[in-house]
């Protein structure tokens, strides 16, 4: 008796000494289980100072205990053995065994960034018909718009919000294609677009080519040129998932997989240094000869994880060069990719639960303001102005150039004419716009600003 006594005297302590011994002190040390940086620090310069460090301390004792992803993985197999419960900061049952993405279904009631996102949409529309170049806007849903039967009970699931954003882009005559009545067809007949488990935040493969076969089409009618895929250009197969991703809940569910038949490579080493957000920094620039040989134009593609996940090998597919960015806050900077690219085909994609300002920034959207085409005011009087040479700088590496014009003229519109027109964008100094560095874009070439203010032109060089 007296040893059972010890023997679990020492595994009393053993399970709290352990833990401690392991505590993780690693700086930036992300979890596993739920794809999250952990607590920093609650002493160090850099803690959130919005919270008491006692909030700071314990949330850093939480976070960084030893085998705390163990534990967290054990009491949530546990609940789903036991009670065919899910505990995951990540993901959710709904009937039947189908899993999604925590909160997904929780939609923010329409307002004012919805009006200001329609507006930066209808600008960026404008200004590619400005320039003569296809527009279309890729409206993805939701796995729970297309599975709503499969919710959870308790889930009172609408799309209020969508179908008014909707009738605002039919407001403003946008170029727009939605997914969901093409994949809500296919699930009906019985085409698995959405995994039962796997990836629960995204389309599959599968809903990935019809979705972006939807939107080829409607950019067909816009420049025939633009190759419309079949399944039949791709070697269909399968694999076997065995967790969830970003986590290791364990599931047995086989996805379907499909590659390209048409081979592409990838030239995206070339445009090291462009800039993109720190948080989005998706980026790719592919080439497809077959494509290009039939005519098929180059794409800059604004993409989210539905794209860069699955979706990217149909577009590569279907464009002779395809320019994938990262969206999100990048595409509040649209010009500065478009000046950089100067693309024949724009497509801008967007998952439906995307549209919050911690996606798209709404104090900046607020702010868009696009230029024009400059050959668009040549009937405006213009006058010609000196260009000091000490007023412009060039910050140069091996891909692009900075150029910036130190001044305190305030203008409506700025714009930098080398062997082509680019648009100039405000900073605290003046007026800043990143080039390509090309032969033909180095100091020596002839440096001409224009300037629009009070309906004059003024062109400085």
């Amino acid at each position: 008796m007296k040893g059972v006594k010890i023997f679990t005297l020492v595994a009393f302590f053993a399970i709290i000494a352990v833990p401690i011994a392991l505590f993780n002190f690693k700086r930036g040390a992300v979890s596993e289980i739920d794809n999250r940086p952990l607590a920093g620090n609650p002493f160090s310069s850099s803690a959130d100072s919005s919270k008491r460090w006692t909030v700071r301390t314990e949330e850093f004792v939480n976070d960084r205990i030893g085998l705390r992803d163990e534990m967290i993985l054990g009491y949530t197999v546990l609940n789903d053995l036991a009670f065919n419960k899910m505990v995951h900061p990540s993901y959710s049952y709904g009937k039947d065994g189908y899993v999604f993405g925590a909160g997904i279904y929780t939609q923010n009631d329409f307002g004012d960034f919805h009006i200001q996102f329609a507006d930066m949409i209808k600008q960026m529309q404008d200004y590619c018909k400005e320039r003569n170049v296809p527009f279309l806007l890729v409206f993805d849903p939701a796995k729970p718009a297309i599975l709503t039967d499969k919710l959870p009970s308790s889930v009172n699931y609408t799309r209020e919000c969508v179908t008014q954003f909707l009738a605002e882009l039919d407001k403003r005559g946008i170029n727009y294609v939605d997914n969901t009545e093409t994949l809500q067809k296919l699930s009906d007949s019985g085409t698995q677009v959405f995994n039962k488990k796997y990836d629960a935040n995204h389309w599959n493969d599968t809903g990935a080519f019809y979705g972006t076969q939807s939107a080829l089409k409607s950019l067909n009618k816009q420049n025939p040129k633009i190759h419309v895929n079949e399944l039949s250009e791709f070697e269909a197969s399968t694999k076997t998932e065995t967790t969830l991703p970003v986590s290791k809940f364990p599931i047995n569910e086989t996805v379907p997989v499909y590659k390209a038949k048409t081979s592409v490579r990838s030239v995206a080493k070339n445009c090291a240094g462009l800039p993109l957000d720190k948080n989005y920094n998706h980026f790719d620039y592919t080439i497809n000869e077959t494509r290009k040989k039939e005519g098929s134009p180059r794409a800059l593609i604004f993409q989210g994880s539905y794209i860069n996940s699955y979706g990217h090998k149909y577009f590569e597919n279907a464009f002779g060069e395809c320019v994938q960015v990262h969206n999100y806050q990048n595409v509040l900077n649209f010009p500065l990719y478009f000046n950089i690219f100067k693309p024949q085909c724009v497509v801008f994609e967007i998952a439906e639960y995307t549209m919050k300002s911690a996606y798209f920034d709404y104090d900046k959207m607020k702010n868009i303001k696009f230029n024009p085409k400059l050959d668009t005011l040549k009937d405006v009087y213009t006058s010609s102005r000196s260009l000091p040479y000490d007023a412009v700088s060039f910050e140069k590496n091996q891909r692009y150039t900075v150029i910036n014009w130190t001044t305190d003229d305030q203008a409506d519109n700025v714009w930098l004419t080398l062997d082509k027109e680019y648009d100039m964008q405000k900073t605290d100094t003046g007026y800043s716009v990143i080039v390509p560095t090309t032969e033909k874009e180095k100091e020596d070439v002839k440096t001409k600003i224009t300037v629009y203010k009070d309906n004059q032109l003024y062109v400085y060089s």
